[in-house]
């Protein structure tokens, strides 16, 4: 029984882990449709290397087998007109049961969905639903949170959607970069209530901006911008990050 416990425990995490016409708002000097997080970004002058988006949400409170997430996961597919990569990987057990699919949005974005459901010795159910999807540019960002939502609703209701945008600068950002680094960004997006700190190697600091959707509550307070860095001595370099609503948790 702990085996197959924390094979489960195993399998989310790694989830989790892995987890034109345009018109010019003359405000911001961005084009409208690109994502406001990226209005920020800019603002660093440091170069974007990354670019993710993630969700995860509870479906219900039910045990769904195998059959079952295959119809959910059949009808995303369709919503997103997703070219699959490869084989959709299933499994299930007595109280376990998970599909993934993997595949392509036109070539834009690489996406991994996934739909796993868990029963306890109680006989008490979960089934959830989740995505990363990997842009492979940011003109796409905005385009293709859209069209996560467009087709991830219908299916299973208001999906909360968390984008990451990351890049590195070599060597060690002293203490007071990283802080000028972040006040440009948060400066950019005219956040209000920042909060946060820093130490030689690591730093993460929160605001709330009107600009960005969806949020996070975090310690008593509601946020939906967050700025992080993290020195690799190993690599020599700072890995900048800035997300919305917040920070991936493996940050």
């Amino acid at each position: 029984m702990f085996r197959s416990l924390l094979r489960k425990i195993l399998f989310s995490l790694c989830f989790l882990f892995l987890f034109t016409m345009r018109y010019v708002d003359l405000t911001f000097s961005v084009p409208i449709h690109d994502h406001h997080l990226l209005t920020g970004w800019e603002e660093m002058g440091v170069p974007l290397t990354e670019i993710q988006i993630e969700g995860w949400k509870k479906l219900n409170n039910e045990f769904m087998a195998t059959t079952q997430l295959m119809k959910i996961g059949n009808d995303l597919e369709k919503r997103l007109k997703l070219k699959k990569v490869a084989p959709p990987l299933t499994g299930e057990e007595l109280d376990f049961s998970y599909l993934t699919l993997e595949g392509s949005l036109e070539e834009q974005a690489q996406v991994v969905i996934t739909l796993q459901s868990i029963r306890d010795e109680i006989d008490q159910a979960e089934t959830f639903c989740g995505v990363i999807v990997l842009p492979d540019r940011k003109e796409v960002l905005a385009e293709t949170m859209l069209r996560l939502k467009r087709a991830f609703e219908p299916v299973t209701g208001e999906f909360p959607l968390a984008v990451m945008l990351g890049g590195v600068k070599p060597g060690k950002l002293t203490e007071g970069e990283a802080y000028h680094l972040m006040k440009s960004a948060f400066k950019r997006l005219q956040v209000t209530g920042s909060n946060g700190g820093a130490d030689s190697f690591y730093g993460r600091w929160s605001a709330w901006s009107n600009l960005l959707e969806g949020k996070v509550v975090r310690e008593g307070r509601n946020i939906n911008l967050e700025f992080g860095y993290r020195y690799e001595e190993t690599e020599n370099l700072t890995r900048i990050l800035l997300a919305s609503p917040a920070l991936p948790g493996y940050f």
